[in-house]
């Protein structure tokens, strides 16, 4: 019975590190930016940012979009990270009300 839930222990595990429900969030209201922009505007080291931002996109939440002329990456929500990232925003919306 318990091997049904690993999926979803797994995936509160991940939430429950630091910077990643912001970092989910804030994909989800800027949908496309940089590591410069998310640098700023969340006050993350550099260090800790990259970390995460190679867990979210080995588990699929995210995606890294290389641009070759002018070289710049920008990073994304993939399709589970949106549905995911909205579902966190409904559960926060609902506890604040």
């Amino acid at each position: 019975m318990l091997q049904g839930y690993n999926i979803l222990f797994e995936l509160m595990e991940t939430l429950g590190k630091k910077w990643v429900v912001p970092l989910l969030i804030f994909l989800l209201f800027y949908e496309k930016t940089n590591f410069s922009q998310m640098k700023k505007q969340l006050k993350v080291t550099s260090r800790a940012l990259s970390k995460k931002l190679k867990l979210l996109e080995a588990l699929g939440l995210i995606e890294k979009i290389a641009i070759d002329k002018p070289k710049k990456v920008f990073y994304s929500l993939s399709d589970k990270g949106k549905g995911i990232s909205q579902i966190l925003l409904k559960v926060a919306t609902n506890i604040s009300n």
